[in-house]
């Protein structure tokens, strides 16, 4: 259905040229509104489910609660409706990558320009807070940085608010399991603007550290450490950050609501004062670059080179094909000229989706993510979850659509 949307026009004007990205619900695609010429984000609900009234009264509730919403950090809605039994949301386009492609291809962000995108995250917030909305999805993939660094909060799908019913059983366990609040993983019902600050410093410590606060091998597992364990250190794994930051985490991240910054206010005036301590630090030794560890020595440390780093490739086998793993993000799927889409791996079949799955490369640890393809990527045998990674070893066996591969990593 997806591909044959691509020249649709909706409700007479916007004219779906591209597709942007994939739900599982809903698609987005680039559209031009042929009346003016402007290049805007369309959000269309899947066809095959718009007889779901619990899903259909969600996407309805978005457009409602976005469009009251007006922040220079949160999405614009242009227009939304029904045309023909397909309902739509119109958006501002943005130009950019979602948090999670920059993290993913520039590896821990520098202290300042990680406080900048949590500030401007938390500003967005303030402003739904305001109206009584609470957005409950927050995590990298719905943080759009624009080419001017701006940060814009996307997809209210989950999101409540004060003058909206909350929809069935349905809503508890909303959300994603890394950054997930417990109060929200217990019942989404509970979760306030507290919530949603629980899941910014989430994404600040991935930010700062490359991997979020708490990972494991399902949903589930995550989830039981968000409600029992203690925040991790900061500071053990980023040695150059103040012990602030640890500080701050340690509140932003309490188990206990009451326990938090209890407002967006609250919660900007301490990044500022982290701002303020880091950038009072004096130019300092940092951590050492990947591939070497520090000793110490009764002059300094020295610094010893590690081993040689292992080569890995993908190899299809059905026809034995060896594909080298080199980047450090490369798109599984299939080329697509006349959409201008290539991907780095590009494996000819009709099956695969034009942007399949992720393969990542973090320091020579390997990871793949499902991009919620129609048939769907599985591991060993084991379908994914869309956009949850999970860590590749030597001889895994991956499958995109009917297409299967060995992942060899030596």
């Amino acid at each position: 259905m997806n591909g044959d949307m691509i020249g649709r026009v909706i409700k007479g004007r916007y004219k779906l040229i591209d597709e942007r990205g994939r739900g599982s619900f809903a698609t987005v695609y680039v559209a031009r509104d042929t009346e003016n010429n402007h290049i805007y984000a369309v959000k269309v609900m899947h066809l095959e489910l718009s007889n779901d009234g619990e899903l259909l009264a969600r996407f309805q509730r978005e457009a409602h609660i976005h469009l009251n919403l007006s922040d220079p950090h949160i999405v614009r809605i242009v227009d939304y409706g029904n045309d023909n039994q397909m309902y739509y949301i119109v958006m501002e386009y943005i130009d950019g990558q979602n948090l999670k492609y920059h993290m993913i291809t520039h590896g821990p962000m520098e202290p300042l320009r990680a406080l900048n995108y949590t500030r401007q995250i938390a500003e967005g917030l303030d402003a739904a807070n305001k109206q009584g909305v609470v957005h409950r999805d927050i995590k990298p993939q719905n943080i759009l940085i624009s080419g001017k660094d701006v940060v814009k909060i996307v997809d209210f799908g989950l999101a409540r608010s004060r003058e909206t019913v909350t929809l069935t059983q349905s809503n508890v366990f909303m959300g994603t399991a890394y950054y997930i609040s417990p109060e929200q993983a217990e019942s989404g019902r509970s979760a306030d603007t507290r919530s949603d600050l629980y899941s910014v410093a989430t994404v600040l410590f991935e930010m700062l550290t490359g991997n979020p606060p708490f990972e494991g091998e399902t949903a589930v597992d995550i989830v039981i450490k968000h409600m029992n364990e203690k925040v991790p250190s900061i500071c053990r794994q980023r040695p150059d950050l103040p012990v602030e930051v640890d500080i701050f985490m340690q509140k932003a991240m309490a188990k206990a609501p009451a326990d938090r910054y209890a407002t967006p206010q609250e919660f900007i005036a301490a990044l500022d004062q982290l701002q303020e301590r880091i950038q009072a630090m004096p130019p300092g030794k940092r951590v050492s670059g990947p591939g070497y560890e520090q000793k110490p020595g009764p002059v300094g440390p020295v610094i010893s080179p590690a081993a040689p780093p292992k080569q890995a490739r993908i190899v299809v086998i059905s026809t034995g094909q060896q594909i080298p793993l080199t980047g450090e993000l490369m798109v599984v799927g299939r080329q697509d000229p006349i959409l201008g889409i290539f991907p780095e791996i590009n494996l000819a079949d009709k099956t695969v989706g034009r942007r399949h799955a992720y393969l990542r490369n973090q320091q020579g640890a390997f990871t793949v993510e499902d991009l919620n393809a129609l048939n769907k990527t599985r591991l060993n045998g084991i379908t994914l979850t869309p956009h949850e990674e999970r860590t590749l070893k030597d001889g895994d066996i991956l499958r995109f659509g009917s297409v299967e591969v060995r992942f060899e990593l030596r």
